[in-house]
């Protein structure tokens, strides 16, 4: 299950997942500058410090590929050190769905506020 093929893999989808959050809270960052909204702070730290994210992967894969390389090591720890990689995948996303999505509910929120007074 671990190769070198697969473990890319999974840092490049944990790379695509980083890039498409920064870009969808940039787009959130730019609604909210423009409508005068306040940024939530999931949004405001994933627009401030997302580029930082890309540690994220490259520390990962070059944990994975260290691990693999060492004849010592036994083989459940690097099948565990791939599913690391695969649940940080899982984290990753979750955060970003989060981050950009509930910008969302707060402003449907704040207008359901808004027509009941």
């Amino acid at each position: 299950m671990f190769t070198v093929r697969n473990a890319t893999l999974v840092a490049i989808m944990q790379l695509g997942v980083i890039v498409a959050g920064v870009l969808a809270s940039g787009l959130w960052h730019k609604v909210a500058a423009s409508t005068g909204l306040a940024v939530p702070n999931p949004v405001g730290f994933l627009y401030s410090y997302g580029i930082g994210g890309f540690f994220i992967p490259l520390g990962w894969i070059a944990f994975a590929l260290w691990i693999r390389s060492r004849p010592e090591v036994a083989d459940e720890i690097k099948t565990l050190s791939f599913w690391l990689g695969v649940f940080v995948l899982i984290v990753l996303l979750i955060f970003v769905i989060y981050a950009n999505v509930s910008p969302f509910f707060r402003i449907m929120w704040c207008m359901g506020e808004g027509d009941a007074a």
